[in-house]
């Protein structure tokens, strides 16, 4: 991503969690705990909507194949929890967007609420805004109030 990027965004605070080798997450996306219910190191994947954690700062490859170095096995991601936090757009979002619920199609992608298989997002019980919708060098992407 270009810098002027990470001129529109705020983080207020950021937790680390680990990644599942295999499993990808690219940056500016919505993550979600993949083993909730467990004991620490608690993992994320991208979400589909409902109950976030927050924002993967940034992109983490799947790993595949492994290597079979200890780098597989402990894969940890910075993700921002709350702010006014960037998240990549599907290209559907519109000026409309602003002031809405965020939500999120698979991939953890911001989308517009009427898009086939979108769903809304919570985090900690709150529901993230839509602040603004911007084009940066050519993508998309929704500034998101998350409390």
């Amino acid at each position: 991503m270009a810098a002027p990027v990470y001129g529109k965004q705020y983080i207020r605070f950021a937790e680390t969690f680990k990644v599942a080798q295999g499993t990808a997450v690219n940056e500016f996306r919505v993550v979600e705990l993949s083993t909730p219910g467990a004991h620490p190191p608690l993992q994320v994947a991208e979400s589909n909507g409902g109950a976030a954690v927050g924002v993967a700062q940034f992109t983490l490859n799947d790993n595949v194949p492994a290597t079979g170095f200890a780098t597989d096995e402990v894969r940890m991601l910075t993700v921002a929890t709350s702010g006014l936090l960037l998240v990549n757009g599907d290209g559907t979002l519109a000026a409309n967007d602003v002031g809405t619920a965020l939500y999120v199609i698979a991939g953890g992608q911001a989308t517009d609420a009427g898009t086939g298989g979108a769903a809304a997002v919570t985090v900690n019980g709150t529901t993230p805004i839509i602040r603004d919708v911007l084009d940066i060098g050519g993508e998309q992407f929704a500034l998101v109030s998350f409390s």
